[in-house]
């Protein structure tokens, strides 16, 4: 009976369902308490430096998780993995508004960013290796649902905190992923199916690193990241600087995911009509004038359809990076490549520009922190374009 039940619930015409309702729950959770996690923190009474350092350290921990989770999951698989990590996240975000201090709560985060940051790594691997198995689907549409529920959650929880405290997200956020950790369970890979790697092994980094070529566009990935650190989580501070309730909040981050979807459709067919490269350069120009733009305006309601760009500097910027990077490296590396993609422009860049913004936007207004972080992306633009046109 039970393995009658294994093979039923697991049939091949539902596991992409499954797949994208563990995308549809998981990102809805998230989009409840992550878009407002900064407004908690301001709440609670914690300036812009130790705002920015909890976040920034919160995306430090890359740099130990993909290496750590990435060989677990290739022992014991995917979904073991996922529901280990995603039990102890869970737990972790329903403490987390009991941490009292500023230093048990940086503490606290470094544990927490350890148990969440591998959930969606774990589960794109999840979709990845499906798709190589079945082509009934494409990986674009099951992780759309990741994006959908996102837009969702986020409007659903920027009205829902118009008439409640912050600190409620993470009393519903726990739910939501618990409704995640019960669907994983339906989840059951074929037979015959053989797992996509999903940890890097140190033993490749010596050769990776050998090539010049991958170092300086490492390098690329890490400015870019600190340039636009602000168009991530910190966004919601300038909303919140320019006079926007967290209904608007809510739907401007709604609006921005909502953008990412078609751009993750279209994206690999740019490239393949005008080249890795230019549409680089198009998503980093994208971010500049977005930036910039930021800067000059203080009508909120502008500036979250302004969000409409994310598309153009987000999507398109993760599809070309992952084509160039694998270009870049042999095939049998790509694991590897993936994760110094992650650990380069989340757990470099962005740690670096989530540290520099807390600083920052204790001393001035976030327009001004907006409009360097323009100028900080427009040197990246140039070194971008150096790279391209040396390794032409």
């Amino acid at each position: 009976m039970r393995d009658f039940f294994s093979r039923t619930r697991a049939t091949t015409l539902f596991r992409p369902v499954i797949i994208a309702n563990i995308y549809l729950f998981f990102y809805f959770g998230l989009s409840t308490w992550l878009p407002f996690f900064n407004i908690y923190l301001l709440d609670r009474g914690f300036n812009g430096r130790q705002v920015g350092i909890i976040t920034g350290l919160y995306q430090a921990m890359l740099f130990f998780v993909v290496p750590v989770w990435g060989m677990v999951a290739d022992r014991f698989g995917n979904r073991k993995t996922l529901h280990i990590t995603l039990f102890g996240a869970m737990l972790a975000v329903l403490f987390l508004r009991f941490i009292p201090t500023f230093e048990m709560l940086t503490l606290y985060m470094l544990g927490f960013a350890f148990l969440h940051h591998p959930i969606g790594m774990l589960t794109d691997s999840l979709a990845i290796t499906y798709v190589r198995h079945s082509n009934r689907v494409s990986f674009g549409h099951m992780r759309v649902w990741g994006s959908v529920s996102w837009a969702i959650g986020a409007v659903i929880m920027g009205r829902f905190l118009q008439a409640h405290s912050t600190a409620t997200i993470f009393q519903i956020a726990p739910v939501i992923y618990g409704v995640t950790w019960l669907i994983i369970w339906l989840y059951q890979k074929p037979e015959d199916l053989q797992r996509v790697r999903v940890s890097f092994r140190f033993s490749e980094l010596k050769e990776i690193f050998a090539n010049k070529k991958i170092i300086f566009f490492l390098l690329l990935l890490t400015l870019f990241g600190i340039g636009v650190s602000p168009l991530y989580i910190f966004i919601n501070l300038y909303f919140r600087d320019i006079g926007a309730g967290n209904e608007l909040i809510g739907l401007g981050f709604a609006i921005m995911a909502i953008s990412e979807v078609p751009f993750f459709f279209l994206a690999g067919s740019f490239v393949k009509r005008w080249g890795a490269a230019k549409i680089l350069l198009l998503a980093i120009a994208t971010a500049i004038v977005r930036l910039g733009l930021y800067s000059l305006i203080s009508n909120p309601l502008i500036a979250v359809f302004l969000g409409l760009a994310q598309g153009l500097n987000f999507s398109l910027f993760w599809v070309v990076v992952v084509e160039i990077m694998h270009n870049l490296v042999p095939e049998q590396y790509r694991a590897t490549a993936q994760s110094l993609i992650w650990a380069f422009h989340i757990g470099g860049g962005l740690t670096i520009g989530n540290m520099s913004i807390g600083w920052l936007s204790d001393v001035l207004p976030m327009q001004q922190v907006m409009l360097l972080a323009s100028a900080f992306t427009s040197v990246a633009f140039i070194y971008a374009m150096l790279y391209f046109w040396k390794n032409h």
